[in-house]
C-alpha cells in the first residue's frame, strides 16, 4: 500500500483520529491556517496535502473571497473536500504528489502546509522549498506546521516517541492505533529539526523565516518572499 492508498484508508473520521493521535493539533492548525495574517488580504491560495480541509476551511473563514487550489495524494480526501467546500470554480481540486506538479512561478499569495511535507525526504523538503518559494508572488508567505525533529537523533525514540505516544494515548488513541500510527510512521515519515527546516527555507531565497509557535518538537514557521 502506498501513502495516497493509506490515507483513503483513513479518510471516513480523519479529523476525529487525528486529534487523538498528533500531540498539538489544534495548535498546529491554527497557527498555520488561523488569524492574525498579516499583509495583504491573499487572492490565490494553495493547501499543500490537504487532507479533508481543515486548513483550507479556516482560511476561508478569514478570506472568503479567495480562490483555493487544493493538493492532495489521495482520492478519498479530495472527495471529503468536494463533499465540504462544493464544486466551484473557488476550489481546483489537484492529486498529486508534491513533487509532481509544476506550478506556474508567482501564482500564489499563501501556501500552506499542516502535517504534510514530513512525507519527503531531506533533499526532496529542500527541492520543495524553492518551489513553494517560486510559486509565491512577490509578498507572499508560506505557513507550515509539523513535527521538527530527526530520526537520526541518538535519542529520538526516547525524546520524540516516547512523550508523543504518552500525549496520544491522553488524548484517546487506543494501543492498537498507535502501532498502526508508529507504522506509517516509520514508513512514510522524515520528519527534520527545526534548525535544519530554517536554513533550508532562507536558502531557498525567503527572506523572512521565523517559528511562529513552538511546543517540544512541534511548531509552525512562516516565511515571506
Amino acid at each position: 500500500m502506498d501513502i495516497a492508498q493509506e490515507f483513503n484508508t483513513w479518510q471516513n473520521g480523519y479529523t476525529e483520529k487525528i486529534l487523538r493521535w498528533v500531540p498539538f493539533y489544534q495548535e498546529l492548525l491554527s497557527h498555520a491556517a488561523g488569524p492574525p495574517f498579516s499583509g495583504t488580504e491573499p487572492r490565490q491560495v494553495l493547501d499543500l496535502g490537504c487532507g479533508n480541509g481543515n486548513a483550507t476551511a479556516l482560511l476561508l473563514s478569514q478570506f472568503p473571497a479567495a480562490s483555493f487550489t487544493l493538493l492532495d495524494a489521495s482520492e478519498e480526501m479530495l472527495s471529503a473536500c468536494e463533499a465540504r467546500f462544493g464544486n466551484t470554480s473557488r476550489f481546483e481540486r489537484v492529486q498529486a504528489y508534491f513533487e509532481e506538479v509544476p506550478f506556474d512561478p508567482q501564482r500564489f499569495d499563501l501556501i500552506v502546509a499542516v502535517l504534510a511535507l514530513h512525507h519527503l525526504r531531506a533533499s526532496e523538503k529542500q527541492r520543495m522549498f524553492a518551489a513553494i518559494r517560486s510559486w509565491l508572488k512577490p509578498g507572499g508567505v508560506f505557513r507550515y506546521a509539523d513535527l521538527f525533529a530527526s530520526k537520526s537523533w541518538p535519542h529520538y525514540q526516547n525524546d520524540v516517541i516516547a512523550d508523543w505516544k504518552r500525549r496520544a494515548l491522553q488524548q484517546g488513541t487506543s494501543e492498537e492505533e498507535w502501532a498502526v500510527l508508529m507504522q506509517h510512521h516509520e514508513r512514510y515519515d522524515f520528519p527534520d529539526s527545526f534548525e535544519d527546516t530554517l536554513a533550508w527555507l532562507r536558502d531557498a531565497g525567503f527572506g523572512t523565516v521565523k517559528i511562529n509557535w513552538q511546543s517540544g518538537f512541534w511548531g509552525s514557521m512562516a516565511a515571506s518572499v
